[in-house]
């Protein structure tokens, strides 16, 4: 029998198959399809995941009855039925732990936000407090949610920086937040709030949020810039964890800024750029960058006075070179920019990202350089989005031996005069 024709264009994330053995990969598989692309028809599902019109009917029925999907008719009274997601059929909830604010989010199963909550956690002493606040966020995004939602609700997800140690769900030595090494986030905000929690990487979470609904199949790249940098790769629309889930972390990359050679991470991190302000008159001499809150208030100044373009458009120009070796390694076709800092550099910021990849790949422009859709939720919408792929069974197959704890390193001597 002749393979079913596929949409111009489209690209199959995975190719499911007819083995009664695999079922739940092909449950999985149909709904990610559904979700990415719905409302389709059985027949276009068949087509994009390979598995035959029956085998679709069967599993569709089966999630029709679980309440998973739901089906209409097309807008033509001979069209055949639509199969699209149930979006209230789960919720979760996911929390940002930046090192000044958390940002909490509630999350249906199509990946959209239903309600947001922020807090300043300067004015708070310590975990045990941010933690508190974490569990008292959670219980406000439920109860700003729709009727019913605790009952269906599958888990709390967690992003915080890195490193992580994943065989104890624990913080390993997060620099940017002092006093949280070793802390068993996992088992403390659990107990807090009663629900099962997820813990993912800040940079793994975003790409999470962008892989949840993107129909990009090619390669994407999700970078994030907060206080800290590092960047989610997405393939076949899943993404890369890497062996202990801290993958991305590619701060030490040499570029040449600011009239020097020098790692992307201090070319374009807010408190570089901070102290770089002060020291050229752009920022008052008084400037406090003593605490993350500071930092954050100085850097969105920073970007917003026509003094400080030039330092921004030199940080976005040297993350933009240093993202050229990261395209040309993977062949990506698209970057997003999310994070606290990417959003307050805005246009100016993007633009000089995307002249920074052109000066190093010049000539036609293949890779698509664009900010992320969800603002300063995109974090904590993709720790929701864990939560719901979990659910899902669409996280990624078990390991064979448990993921080894993360060796915690101290600060490396680099030596970038001469990095080529």
């Amino acid at each position: 029998m002749d393979e079913p024709r596929q949409p111009p264009g489209h690209r199959v994330l995975q190719r499911g198959t007819n083995s009664a053995r695999i079922g739940t990969l092909n449950r999985a598989l149909l709904l990610d399809v559904v979700r990415r692309h719905g409302p389709v028809t059985r027949t276009a599902a068949a087509a994009a995941t390979g598995l035959t019109a029956q085998t679709v009917s069967n599993i569709a029925a089966r999630l029709l009855d679980d309440g998973l999907l739901r089906e209409d008719r097309g807008p033509a009274p001979d069209q055949q039925r639509l199969l699209g997601i149930a979006p209230d059929a789960h919720w979760a909830v996911g929390l940002h732990l930046d090192p000044a604010r958390v940002v909490g989010v509630l999350v249906d199963l199509a990946g959209t936000v239903v309600a947001t909550e922020r807090l300043d956690v300067g004015p708070l002493h310590g975990p045990a407090e941010i933690l508190d606040a974490m569990a008292a966020m959670t219980d406000a995004l439920l109860t700003a949610g729709p009727p019913g939602v605790r009952d269906r609700l599958v888990g709390v997800g967690v992003a915080a920086p890195g490193p992580l140690d994943p065989a104890h769900a624990v913080l390993a030595a997060p620099v940017q937040l002092p006093g949280w090494a070793g802390l068993p986030v996992v088992a403390e905000l659990g107990r807090r709030t009663v629900l099962p929690v997820v813990l993912e990487k800040d940079g793994v979470a975003a790409g999470l949020g962008e892989a949840w609904t993107t129909t990009n199949t090619t390669g994407l790249i999700a970078v994030t810039l907060g206080h800290g940098i590092s960047a989610a790769v997405l393939a076949g629309g899943r993404v890369v964890r890497g062996a202990t889930g801290n993958a991305g972390e590619f701060g030490g990359m040499p570029v040449h800024a600011h009239g020097r050679w020098t790692a992307v991470w201090e070319a374009c991190q807010p408190l570089q750029q901070v102290e770089r302000a002060v020291a050229a008159g752009v920022l008052p001499a008084g400037t406090s960058t003593a605490c993350a809150d500071d930092v954050r208030a100085a850097y969105e100044t920073l970007c917003g006075t026509p003094e400080g373009e030039p330092l921004v458009v030199a940080g976005g120009r040297a993350l933009g070179s240093a993202l050229a070796h990261v395209v040309e390694l993977l062949d990506v076709t698209d970057v997003v920019l999310g994070g606290s800092s990417a959003i307050a550099g805005g246009a100016v910021f993007l633009d000089a990202v995307r002249a920074g990849l052109d000066d190093r790949l010049p000539g036609a422009q293949r890779t698509a350089v664009s900010g992320s859709r969800h603002g300063e939720a995109a974090v904590a919408r993709g720790a929701a989005c864990a939560v719901l792929a979990a659910a899902l069974d669409v996280a990624p197959p078990p390991r064979s031996a448990p993921p080894r704890a993360v060796a915690v390193r101290g600060p490396r001597a680099r030596s970038i005069a001469h990095p080529w």
